[in-house]
């Protein structure tokens, strides 16, 4: 697709949604939750996430993920199929048509945590602004 061309884009999994429409971050906001938290757990990659948020967020993560393997000892990341995280509500509220705030609740065994978003449309499409990990 050229820079000219005039047709409507959707977002993927949401037929009939344009990219720059702020519902087009709903889909995805479960999923960025999700990694966050494995992330932090250091069961994934800080680089998983490097698409979708900005560099502040990636460093931040990357400092969490550096205290969990401090706490646990070990450089070794965590096997991914040990941990278990259910996402049991995601809320998603449109400030207006370039900033989107998201929040979900994830729950681990014997733990709940909260997460906070803000989405913002940027030049090179959505991305996570600010994130907050209770």
């Amino acid at each position: 697709m050229t820079a000219t061309d005039q047709r409507l884009q959707t977002a993927p999994g949401r037929p009939g949604i344009a990219p720059e429409d702020p519902r087009s971050v709903a889909p995805m906001v479960e999923a960025v939750a999700r990694s966050a938290v494995e992330i932090v757990r250091d069961a994934r990659p800080v680089t998983a996430l490097s698409r979708v948020v900005t560099p502040e967020i990636s460093a931040m993560l990357a400092r969490r993920a550096s205290l969990t393997r401090r706490l646990r000892g070990t450089s070794t990341p965590r096997d991914p199929s040990a941990l278990r995280i259910a996402v049991t509500g995601v809320r998603v509220c449109v400030v207006d048509e370039r900033t989107v705030e998201a929040s979900a609740v994830l729950r681990e065994v014997g733990r709940a945590r909260f997460l906070a978003m803000r989405w913002e449309l940027r030049h090179t499409g959505w991305r996570v602004t600010v994130l907050e990990i209770g």
